[in-house]
């Protein structure tokens, strides 16, 4: 199953350990955009500089934010399902809840793993507590192929 991880910039270290899992556990990684990539190396450090301590109408303005709009879109476009990596205690998320908007538009389904804040529209996200259970959850998910159907199916 191909796999879209939005999160937080300060949880990459464990964005990294669920993708490591999920990878050995035979899925794929959508997009991995916390990777070093010709966007740079990926940081809580670098997105502050390059984006919390920008004004907005300078950020926009700048070209990698529109090719990593389409990159990680795309992804989430591309995915089987989206999973909510979250840390130990609840957070807001900003981009992460953008993608899982995306996710939910296409008919994604969601996952999380780790702490969501008390929110009704995270309601239909499948809440996991460890990796084993989202793996086990994942695997038990099989989305519709047409290439799948028999005849008069």
């Amino acid at each position: 199953m191909k796999v879209y991880l939005a999160s937080s910039f300060s949880l990459i270290p464990f964005v990294v350990q669920v993708a490591e899992y999920l990878e050995a556990s035979g899925h794929t990684i959508a997009v991995k955009w916390w990777a070093k990539d010709g966007f740079g190396v990926y940081s809580e450090e670098t997105h502050r500089q390059t984006c919390t301590d920008v004004p907005a109408d300078l950020f926009y303005d700048k070209p990698h934010v529109r090719a990593i709009y389409q990159r990680d879109s795309a992804g989430v476009r591309a995915c089987d399902a989206l999973v909510i990596v979250a840390g130990g205690v609840p957070r807001k998320f900003n981009g992460a809840n953008v993608e899982y908007g995306l996710a939910l538009g296409h008919g994604k389904p969601c996952y999380s793993i780790g702490a969501l804040e008390n929110s009704a529209l995270y309601y239909p996200v499948t809440r996991c507590k460890t990796l084993l259970e989202l793996v086990d959850r994942l695997e038990a998910f099989i989305p519709y192929r047409a290439e799948d159907r028999k005849e008069g199916d």
